[in-house]
């Protein structure tokens, strides 16, 4: 039964692996046509030859749809998520083809923009189904932990950490979309056949890097709503700080997803870096707090006195129960005597 489990895991693992190339290709050819569309004037066959390429993207989503149905079946967690984003992959694509063919290209555009957000939605959303598929097979299987001995770090990085290579990636990213960056002499000029080529690459090169960059965006984030809902699960509310810090992770996510890269953005991500620290240094600090707690509420059971000493305790409780059963025909003088006594011995 493990093994058949095994199986079935890794076909699921292997099925999502082809499901998010198939998207990323249909999100570069969505993008190209879109850019395409941008420049080419609308009564010219080129105009013609792209609406024709729309209508191909929406033929070739249709085969991604039925295998991201049938993946949704098998996993109930993933299933309104996909159904959302394919009923808005549909409708953005028949919209933009209408327009397209009506002339209407500024409107077609933003339907082609909204196609593009789509597909890239449900690509991240099957790159995290993956990770996460991926750690309950190594879970799941004997051995599987002692397959990594070679880096020598069974610690997982911190968010900060994530969040620090994130933002070094996004700096590179940056500097090799600017004017010239990365070109060698002689590249880029009129007449060489593969410069259309080497720049088309170029593109897909960085489509992936943003697409990258967006799954490691929204695996931080991910982290961060679990630390929030852990403290609601504690009692002590929701953290405002948290909620701000979770808004502006998502906007950079939703940015890099749409393949944008501001000035705006990089001063955001350093802004984030510095309040994910203070939130985990707050983390900490909040855990020694409780852990001192709980170390200061310990009881502990007083030691036996010696046996003498318990006899003794015994007797003096003998004798004070003696002088509180005193009779009460005795005078009140007397018996205030006794009772002034009695609470003398409660006393000491």
């Amino acid at each position: 039964m493990q093994g058949m489990k095994k199986e079935e895991a890794e076909e699921d693992l292997r099925a999502m692996r082809q499901l998010l190339e198939n998207l990323v290709t249909v999100s570069f050819a969505q993008e190209r046509t879109m850019n395409d569309v941008q420049l080419a004037p609308i009564n010219t066959p080129k105009y013609v030859e792209l609406v024709q390429q729309q209508q191909k993207i929406k033929e070739d989503f249709k085969i991604i749809d039925d295998s991201l149905q049938a993946l949704a079946k098998r996993n109930i967690k993933i299933k309104s998520f996909v159904t959302e984003k394919v009923t808005e992959v549909k409708g953005s694509l028949r919209k933009s083809i209408d327009l397209l063919e009506d002339r209407q290209k500024a409107p077609g555009q933003v339907q082609q923009q909204r196609t593009m957000t789509s597909l890239n939605d449900l690509a991240l959303m099957l790159n995290e189904s993956m990770d996460e598929a991926q750690q309950q097979m190594s879970e799941g299987m004997p051995g599987a932990m002692c397959k990594k001995p070679s880096k020598g770090k069974g610690k997982k990085p911190s968010m900060s950490q994530m969040q620090q290579q994130l933002n070094d990636q996004m700096k590179k990213m940056g500097e090799q979309m600017k004017p010239g960056a990365g070109k060698k002499p002689g590249e880029g000029k009129p007449g060489e056949g593969k410069s259309g080529q080497n720049g088309q690459n170029g593109k897909d090169g960085m489509s992936k890097q943003f697409a990258e960059a967006a799954a490691r965006q929204a695996a931080i984030r991910k982290q961060l709503q679990e630390m929030q809902q852990e403290r609601q699960q504690r009692g002590q509310g929701a953290d405002k700080g948290l909620d701000e810090l979770i808004k502006d992770m998502d906007k950079s996510e939703e940015q890099l997803v749409n393949r944008q890269l501001t000035n705006e953005m990089q001063r955001r991500q350093q802004d984030i870096m510095t309040k994910l620290l203070e939130a985990e240094k707050a983390e900490r600090e909040r855990d020694q707090d409780e852990k001192r707690e709980a170390e200061a509420a310990k009881t502990y059971s007083p030691p036996t006195p010696p046996a003498a000493l318990q006899e003794y305790l015994k007797k003096r409780n003998s004798e004070v129960e003696l002088y509180r059963s005193v009779s009460p025909a005795l005078r009140p003088y007397y018996k205030s005597l006794v009772e002034n006594y009695y609470n003398t011995l409660r006393t000491k």
